[in-house]
């Protein structure tokens, strides 16, 4: 609250903007309107925001390869794409925290049929084995020269790493040693494939590994 004189204005009794200006005691008073902020999120609010969190903090951890994944997914950047498709695959407790459920994580969207892949792990060698069969053509949906491509993300840790398998139209095995930080227990396999050009991809498949 200030007080002032003002003898162009005389007696002023109106509000502009956030101040509001009245006459008490044969003096003009200024006072400042205080707006309380309202903030009483319902549970679903709660809920949502944590899931949010979660995503926006995988998708960090996943970029490298969501930009391969979610080429060509609209509007917006690969990120968001990966966040608004993902939402099916975080559960929420009621004290509001978050768990990715990593079976159903998707880490590519597209229009092109997913790869046929499957892997093994091999303790002995530490090391891990994807395996494709030769696919044909789909014209539209699955190219001979299709890139395609193994993930593995370490959950603890929160990292990932891009194996580069054979072209869609070959067959044969691809070797990927455990990195020597990472945690076999705590790995997840997919895979993907994308157009030789990079300008579209499949869906993602979540792999067991065997």
């Amino acid at each position: 609250m200030a007080k002032f004189n003002s003898y162009l204005l005389g007696k002023v009794t109106r509000s502009v903007g956030n101040v509001t200006m009245c006459y008490v005691n044969k003096q003009n008073i200024a006072k400042a309107k205080i707006f309380a902020r309202k903030d009483n999120p319902t549970p679903e609010i709660l809920g949502q925001r944590a899931r949010m969190k979660a995503l926006v903090q995988l998708s960090r951890r996943l970029l490298p390869v969501i930009r391969k994944g979610f080429v060509g997914s609209g509007r917006g950047t690969t990120s968001n794409a990966f966040v608004k498709l993902n939402q099916v695959a975080v559960e929420v407790d009621e004290k509001h925290v978050a768990t990715i459920m990593f079976d159903q994580m998707k880490v590519a969207s597209g229009m092109l049929y997913p790869a046929k892949v499957t892997v093994t792990y091999e303790p002995e060698n530490k090391m891990y084995s994807f395996k494709q069969e030769i696919e044909e053509e789909e014209d539209g949906y699955a190219f001979t020269d299709d890139k395609v491509y193994g993930v593995l993300f370490e959950t603890v840790l929160s990292r990932a790493k891009i194996v580069t398998l054979r072209s869609r139209g070959e067959s044969g095995s691809t070797i990927f040693n455990l990195p020597e930080d990472w945690d076999h227990a705590n790995v997840k396999a997919y895979c993907f494939a994308t157009l030789k050009n990079g300008s579209a991809a499949s869906d993602s498949r979540f792999l067991t590994i065997e």
